[in-house]
């Protein structure tokens, strides 16, 4: 069992602002392009996560889960889980977005709704995860209504 498995056991994740997999791969995650990140990183201590929200997704493969850190509600989580193990496949984290609370499924792309407007944008297991601020607000709002 991985360390990143062994603390979601307890609902902790890493504090990096960013998606952090598995595997060990780190990206940054802005509104219009994610990025892999090749230099070695300080990945922040451990997060307590409170889960405001899940949904199975694609028949039963994953679980995506939602919150915040319970430290700092300002601090909105996101965890895709495989559902065979649940263990994380990765883990988003964001210091701009408050609490994401809601999460739409829509097509093959799910979105997780926080409550200051900030919208994370994914297809499982992961592909193109755009993150959605406030200052785009009226985006984030169109791409929930027209589901």
């Amino acid at each position: 069992m991985t360390v990143m498995a062994a603390k979601w056991k307890n609902q902790e994740v890493r504090g990096y602002n960013g998606l952090v997999c598995s595997n060990g791969d780190i990206y940054d995650v802005h509104e219009t392009w994610m990025a892999r990140v090749h230099e070695k990183q300080e990945l922040g201590s451990w997060l307590n996560v409170a889960i405001l929200a899940q949904e199975e997704l694609y028949g039963g493969q994953y679980i995506v889960k939602c919150g915040e850190a319970a430290e700092h509600g300002s601090i909105g989580v996101v965890v895709l889980e495989s559902l065979q193990n649940h263990d994380p496949v990765w883990t988003f984290v964001s210091d701009q977005s408050n609490p994401f609370d809601q999460i739409i499924i829509k097509g093959s792309l799910v979105l997780v709704l926080s409550t200051s407007g900030a919208v994370l944008r994914f297809g499982a297991p992961m592909r193109e995860a755009r993150l959605l601020l406030p200052s785009t607000q009226r985006v984030a709002r169109s791409m929930a209504t027209n589901r």
